[in-house]
């Protein structure tokens, strides 16, 4: 019997989708639990997997389309199945609605072509082997049943394509045009979340900058001191951006006021610090989330803005891990700016803006000498706090910085 194929909800707050690409054709066979489709969502896309065994009899929903949560999006049957009059409607006003045309199921021969071999592939593994030119039958699986892991795929890396030669360091950092000049680019479901809470957050929140100077002279000796032995023992080399994260989760713990949000019944001053940090993407900016920063050490911070980095750029991250944030840091140090008034990622109270690390004639016991500074800006809704108690937090964050020492007792 034909089933069909209906949008989930992946998250409590999901109303809608886009489709970003089927993952079959129609005529295709498929099995349970096998990708389906893509579906981008609230800066996330998440492969979803079919519900039954069958044949892709028909596309209901083009990629590109939005559609709410429930929609049919598809239909699966035995090969040969005639599709319900009501589904082959609803597919027809689809189509008259968005201009396109839905793909239908043809008539299949009279002897059905053997079915290919069965292979079990984890969402992930598939998407790491697509962006590696990999052919996922040619590798076997290690997992339950003989699953393919993304493990799997790394492994065959070398057999089946090896690394290319590292692209020179541009001489000045550069930002890819999204389309040519004079095209319209249409909204895609990340874009529409940043413009929505960005609107929101400027229309609703009483926002105020405050800025300070901090001289880093000590962090950067601190990462000298231990980038070198910590990429021997863990293959990792700590950045500025770890430092700060640490800093500000320790700010936080004593200043609970920057680590809330307001609602109709009062200000919620959360227990868990979870430190956003934006990552820009070919698409626009996301948000990955280090849970319980506060109780983590600089070398957990470390791997944990490392991974999310990583597999934000490639779009991997999970639902869970854009959400949740309580303190958001915006680093645009790295392409060239030194101060800006960042936009507070609502229900936060507050973000703050890191710029670039300059070395600045600075005055140090009645002489001037050469220091390497940077400038914080720390934007905070000032109907949750006022600007004294966010002054001292943006001084403690100062403090930690310039005597980093204080980030290990």
């Amino acid at each position: 019997m034909a089933v069909e194929v209906r949008l989930p909800q992946l998250a409590a707050s999901m109303a809608d989708g886009v489709i970003s690409k089927w993952l079959k054709s129609v005529g295709q066979s498929v099995k349970k639990g096998e990708s389906l489709f893509e579906v981008e969502s609230d800066k996330v896309t998440t492969e979803v997997e079919s519900p039954a065994d069958g044949v892709l009899l028909q596309i209901q929903v083009p990629e590109g389309q939005k559609i709410d949560v429930g929609t049919v999006l598809a239909t699966i049957g035995a090969a040969g199945e005639a599709i319900p009059e009501s589904r082959g409607a609803t597919a027809s006003t689809a189509a008259a609605t968005n201009g396109s045309p839905i793909a239908m199921a043809t008539a299949p021969p009279t002897v059905a072509a053997p079915p290919p071999t069965r292979v079990f592939v984890t969402p992930r593994a598939r998407k790491v082997a697509e962006e590696l030119g990999i052919d996922v039958n040619r590798i076997k699986g290690t997992g339950p049943g003989g699953r393919i892991l993304e493990r799997d795929v790394l492994a065959a890396v070398p057999q089946a394509a090896p690394p290319a030669a590292p692209a020179p360091a541009p001489s000045a950092p550069t930002v890819p045009l999204p389309a040519a000049p004079g095209t319209v680019v249409p909204l895609t479901a990340m874009r529409r979340t940043i413009a929505d809470r960005m609107v929101r957050s400027q229309h609703t929140v009483a926002e105020v900058t405050l800025t300070s100077e901090v001289d880093v002279s000590e962090i950067v000796k601190l990462r000298e001191q231990i980038s070198g032995e910590w990429q021997k023992q863990h293959g990792i080399k700590v950045s500025y951006n770890d430092v700060i994260i640490r800093a500000v989760a320790r700010a936080l713990r004593e200043h609970p006021y920057l680590n809330a949000s307001l609602a109709d019944d009062g200000i919620h001053l959360h227990s868990e610090i979870n430190v956003g940090m934006g990552v820009a993407v070919d698409s626009g900016l996301i948000v990955p989330v280090i849970r319980d920063a506060d109780q983590k050490s600089l070398l957990e911070i470390a791997r944990a803005s490392r991974d999310l980095a990583q597999r934000a750029r490639q779009n991997q991250l999970t639902r869970d891990e854009v959400s949740g944030g309580t303190f958001t840091i915006s680093n645009m140090g790295m392409l060239g700016v030194e101060a800006f008034t960042p936009i507070i990622n609502w229900p936060e109270c507050a973000i703050l803006g890191v710029g670039q690390i300059v070395d600045r004639a600075v005055v140090r016991d009645g002489q001037v000498v050469v220091r390497p500074t940077m400038w914080l800006s720390l934007t905070f809704d000032h109907r949750i706090v006022d600007g004294a108690p966010a002054a001292a937090f943006l001084a403690r964050i100062r403090q930690l910085l310039e005597s980093p020492y204080l980030l290990f007792v």
